[in-house]
């Protein structure tokens, strides 16, 4: 009987610890002091950007044709740090790197591709909610490294290759964002002034869904 009730006691200790553990379990997404990580994936519609491609000639050889759109969607990822100074205002630097083509899979052989990899950082305004439930706004200023692959002229019986040209220009975006737990999502609008040698649509509109560890 001793026994059982030192069992109860100790069930009793390890579940009423449970309880005030638990809503500690996670580290909070804001508030002075907060420090967290960013990993995120992007869906960045309306790219308008152009590169190169080959093509076949009337007589059967690899020729490249010069720079034409690329209107299908951009695809990537990003890391990035956040650090909040008050309960409503922090600073993220973020890394993060987009691809756009029409088709992935041919374009990976004979082109065209093209993308970025930007550096930004950039405040962070949290509009209205709780520590770790909150609508915010992120303003990201940067450069960007830009570049375009297109198929090289090929000779006679040799295979299609794929050549980059690269550029730089200055990068920005900002949008509205929610943060839920540890879920992010964000919707923004983005500038990249020269989008690189073959030109392209300077704005573009990614959507970007992570995590806030």
């Amino acid at each position: 009987m001793i026994r059982k009730a030192g069992n109860m006691m100790m069930g009793l200790i390890f579940l009423a610890a449970s309880v005030l553990v638990a809503p500690e379990a996670f580290a909070a997404d804001s508030g002075p002091g907060v420090w967290d990580f960013l990993l995120f994936g992007n869906l960045v519609m309306g790219s308008g950007f152009n590169a190169g491609t080959l093509g076949t000639s009337s007589t059967g050889t690899t020729v490249y044709q010069g720079a034409r759109p690329v209107t299908g969607n951009g695809y990537g990822f990003g890391v990035g740090t956040e650090v909040w100074f008050t309960n409503n205002v922090a600073a993220r630097l973020l890394l993060q790197g987009n691809v756009f083509s029409d088709s992935f899979g041919e374009s990976a052989k004979n082109g065209p591709l093209a993308g970025f990899a930007a550096a930004t950082i950039g405040p962070v305004f949290k509009l209205f909610g709780t520590t770790n439930y909150f609508v915010y706004a992120p303003v990201d200023l940067g450069y960007a490294i830009t570049a375009e692959s297109a198929g090289n002229p090929a000779t006679v019986g040799a295979p299609s290759s794929l050549t980059a040209v690269t550029g730089g220009s200055l990068y920005g975006d900002l949008g509205i964002g929610i943060n839920i737990r540890l879920l992010t999502i964000e919707a923004k609008v983005a500038y990249l002034p020269a989008p690189g040698p073959f030109g392209g649509n300077s704005f573009f509109f990614p959507i970007s869904v992570g995590f806030d560890l």
